[in-house]
């Protein structure tokens, strides 16, 4: 593990200068902001009903938490799915293809180093990005300070780390993806593709089987970020995505490793 921190820093250079990265940030924020402007639009006509019904005792006043904060949280845990393959998707093929792994490998570091190093900048990024997402709730409490309608903010909080926790298992996987090819176009398909069964491996009953069927949803994303954008805080929720993000670095090692040893 020694030596990532020269690993860490250049990468994280290289993801702040990249234009790729600001392109990424401003189309996710784009495509936020305007599903972000349709909540507010629909949340002000729900609370517009709820007074007109109010008068009679008819209608219930929508929650900002539960259609604003938690709604945009679940937009940007989606979002990522697309976010990371353009991210991760040169980190390690890129290496390879241009022949500068070969230099690393000949260098004394590990494979866990340079991992290490290219995976907390990573996390590094994803951190900024959730610190990002909060000019949202931050918009709920500016726009209903006068009339009560505030966010919840420990569910702010417990959906920001749903976010760090899926961005990192996410990024995981795709260096993982990423270490399998020499082809960027490849790796980032990869990513994509495996993020995707990954979420949605729980909605489909593919045996008729209950012990099968609780692997699946024990092994979904979605039913372990689904508990952390309610709120609910579970240690086998965030061990799922911590261990997941161990394993997935675990198999680039030794991918990593296997290539080293034939050069």
């Amino acid at each position: 593990m020694r030596g990532f921190w020269p690993i860490y820093k250049r990468e994280l250079g290289e993801l702040f200068h990249a234009p790729g990265t600001y392109i990424v940030f401003a189309l996710l924020y784009l495509i936020m902001g305007l599903i972000f402007n349709n909540m507010m639009i629909e949340f002000s006509d729900l609370s517009m009903d709820a007074v007109r019904g109010g008068m009679f005792g008819q209608t219930k006043p929508p929650n900002a938490t539960d259609e604003l904060v938690r709604a945009s949280f679940l937009v940007m845990n989606s979002l990522i799915m697309f976010m990371i393959p353009i991210l991760t998707m040169g980190m390690i093929s890129e290496e390879k293809s241009s022949g500068t792994f070969e230099l690393l490998a000949t260098c004394p570091i590990g494979e866990g180093a340079i991992l290490t190093g290219k995976y907390l900048a990573l996390l590094t990024l994803g951190l900024v990005f959730v610190v990002l997402t909060w000019i949202y709730p931050l918009l709920v409490w500016w726009a209903g300070r006068e009339n009560g309608s505030l966010p919840e903010w420990p569910i702010v909080f417990s959906c920001s780390v749903s976010m760090a926790l899926v961005f990192g298992a996410y990024a995981a996987f795709g260096l993982m993806a990423s270490s399998f090819t020499e082809n960027q176009i490849t790796a980032a398909v990869i990513t994509l593709v495996g993020i995707l069964i990954w979420n949605i491996l729980g909605a489909f009953r593919l045996f008729d089987n209950e012990i099968i069927r609780m692997v699946q949803q024990g092994i979904s994303v979605h039913a372990h970020s689904e508990n952390l954008i309610k709120g609910v805080l579970l240690l086998k929720d965030f061990m799922f995505f911590i261990l997941s993000a161990f394993f997935f670095l675990f198999i680039a090692g030794r991918t990593l490793e296997a290539r080293r040893m034939r050069i």
